[in-house]
């Protein structure tokens, strides 16, 4: 059996799952969110699942009801209380899981030391940030310290997607021509919130953030969030805004960004991805528990039309050397 190892796996714990749901301005909208949250703090049965589909090992984060969102005053010791949680656990499991720091990104240098003592005193993996924080995008400045000591630690963020805000899917996507479920779904997980995830590594980008910050290790699921599709457009036309950079867009994105399916065990996709990052570029992830893919795990990637070093690399290699596993 081929060694596997998925990279955007999720957990939650019930004191972070009671307070966000008492002091969250960001509301979870998926309907399952109640039964999801038995698997999530459940990491017995994590094991047990990870046996059952030949999955070796997952590096676990917190992105669905992330400490991230709570109010500024809480943020900090929410943070702290869910990497000490994750820590406690993955420890006595370090053979098969691993860990990525919920910050408190409002708080730049807060989560900046946050994201140290994770790594250093905790020793998680990186560090994860969910969507957009309190609407703000990550290319503005405040949020540079975060970055800064990312690069110092030579440790990857995972820049995953977040629900998006109540005035964005007012526009883009409640309409009269269908019900405001299937808005909300327009809105998350079917499309909206992996186009704003593209816009945001964009914007990072264009910012000048790689020159600033040039072994700067970024993580996107999905595969690439919509944006290796635009590798070329973007790289030939944004110079004509102005944009004074040394490399094109593209160069920077495949010199920075790793790129995971996040579940979308996708042949087109993957080979467009792979095509444009390499297979040192790819890393595999299933999304469990909010996708269970179950035997397809294991199938895709050991029939994908890869060579055995491409099928090495995007099942455990690439994760491996990133994280330091």
């Amino acid at each position: 059996m081929m060694k596997i190892i998925t990279v955007e796996e999720h957990f939650d714990t019930p004191a972070n799952i009671k307070q966000f749901n008492e002091y969250s301005k960001v509301k979870n909208n998926n309907p399952r969110q109640e039964i999801l949250g038995k698997t999530l703090t459940n990491f017995d049965k994590r094991i047990e699942y990870m046996d059952k589909y030949g999955i070796d090992m997952q590096v676990i984060s917190d992105a669905g009801n992330s400490p991230q969102v709570l109010p500024d005053e809480l943020i900090v010791d929410a943070s702290r209380a869910q990497n000490d949680t994750l820590t406690e656990a993955v420890s006595t499991r370090s053979d098969r899981l691993a860990g990525l720091a919920t910050l408190p990104v409002n708080k730049p240098e807060e989560a900046a030391k946050e994201l140290e003592r994770a790594v250093k005193t905790l020793g998680l993996k990186g560090g994860i940030i969910s969507g957009t924080i309190d609407g703000q995008f990550l290319d503005a400045p405040k949020f540079e310290p975060i970055f800064a000591m990312a690069e110092k630690l030579d440790v990857p963020l995972y820049l995953h997607p977040g629900v998006i805000r109540d005035e964005q899917k007012k526009i883009l996507y409640d309409s009269k021509a269908y019900s405001p479920a299937l808005a909300t779904f327009m809105g998350g997980a079917a499309w909206g919130w992996h186009m704003e995830q593209g816009i945001q590594m964009v914007r990072l980008f264009v910012s000048g953030l790689m020159e600033k910050y040039p072994n700067l290790k970024l993580v996107s699921g999905h595969w690439g969030e919509f944006v290796p599709m635009f590798l070329e457009r973007l790289s030939e036309f944004l110079p004509f805004s102005g944009l004074d950079l040394p490399h094109s867009f593209g160069y920077y994105y495949k010199r920075n960004v790793y790129v995971t399916p996040s579940g979308m065990f996708t042949n087109p996709q993957m080979q467009m991805v792979l095509t444009e990052m390499g297979a040192v570029h790819l890393m595999y992830s299933e999304d469990y528990p909010y996708i269970e893919r179950k035997e397809q795990v294991n199938e895709f990637i050991t029939k994908a039309d890869l060579t055995d070093d491409q099928r090495e690399q995007f099942a455990h290699g690439t994760a491996e050397k990133l994280f330091k596993l």
